[in-house]
């Protein structure tokens, strides 16, 4: 980055770090802001290191184990909840399984499926209605064209 320094600094920062050693917080489920934050490093650097280094592949795959700690820890407090504190206990569950689904759609999101509604009593009256349509046909005379 030409004009920015601090970018330049932080990517120098992280080039010496181990690259493992990044990857396995976005493992632990850390986001990236807490990461930058631990390191002390800026968003930007972060984002620019990780395209350099053709990370994304490899990020995806640590969320999507990350979503399995995440699944893990809520039955670890759904087991544990606290009647005193059930709406906070219900509320980290739904914390963690909102980003579960985002982070491994394929595992833990919820199918969207279209519905399909099958009214019994709409299908009788439109089979009724085409019977009186067929027994009219059938019934009419049709008039004869002349050929004059």
């Amino acid at each position: 980055m030409p004009g920015n320094p601090k970018v330049r600094a932080d990517i120098a920062l992280l080039e010496d770090i181990d690259d493992e050693l990044i990857l396995s917080m976005f493992e632990e489920g850390r986001s990236k802001a807490d990461i930058c934050r631990g390191l002390g490093i800026g968003r930007r650097a972060l984002d620019t290191w990780i395209a350099d280094n053709d990370y994304e592949a490899k990020i995806t795959r640590a969320r999507v184990e990350a979503a399995s700690h995440l699944a893990c820890e809520t039955l670890t407090i759904a087991d544990g909840m606290d009647a005193d504190n059930g709406q906070r206990d219900v509320q980290r569950i739904r914390t963690r399984q909102w980003l579960a689904e985002r982070w491994d759609r394929k595992t833990y999101g919820a199918d969207k499926a279209q519905s399909v509604n099958i009214s019994i009593q709409g299908l009788r009256m439109e089979a009724l209605r085409h019977v009186e349509v067929v027994e009219q046909l059938s019934t009419d005379q049709m008039p004869k064209l002349s050929t004059e």
